[in-house]
């Protein structure tokens, strides 16, 4: 299991918290330090079941500072964007197996964990 960490983010605390306590062996992708690869964003966007902007944090100002309305983006300029500007990407995001996981409330960390 690999989760898109960002140590700064209250959700993916709560979230290492409880993968440590139920002794889970996960990887941290800390993609602020390391980058992202396109490769991790096109599998997230490929296997997320939802809408594939649940993945993106819209408010985000790096949209506002390239003056880009993410509602107006195609699902590609995105994945491209993403790369670029991983500050944009929802946290945390669980990939386990060919499932993704936006593990932000107590159902989805208990789903990563199940």
């Amino acid at each position: 299991m690999k989760v898109i960490y960002n140590p700064n983010c209250s959700k993916c605390r709560a979230l290492e918290k409880e993968l440590d306590s139920h002794e889970v062996n996960w990887e941290k992708l800390t993609y602020l330090e390391t980058g992202i690869s396109s490769e991790i964003i096109a599998k997230l966007f490929a296997e997320y079941e939802g809408d594939w902007r649940d993945l993106v944090r819209e408010k985000e100002s790096v949209f506002k500072e390239a003056g880009l309305n993410p509602k107006d983006m195609s699902r590609n300029e995105m994945m491209a964007f993403l790369v670029e500007h991983p500050i944009a990407i929802q946290r945390p995001i669980v990939i386990k197996g060919k499932q993704i996981i936006i593990a932000r409330d107590e159902a989805r960390i208990k789903q990563a964990i199940d």
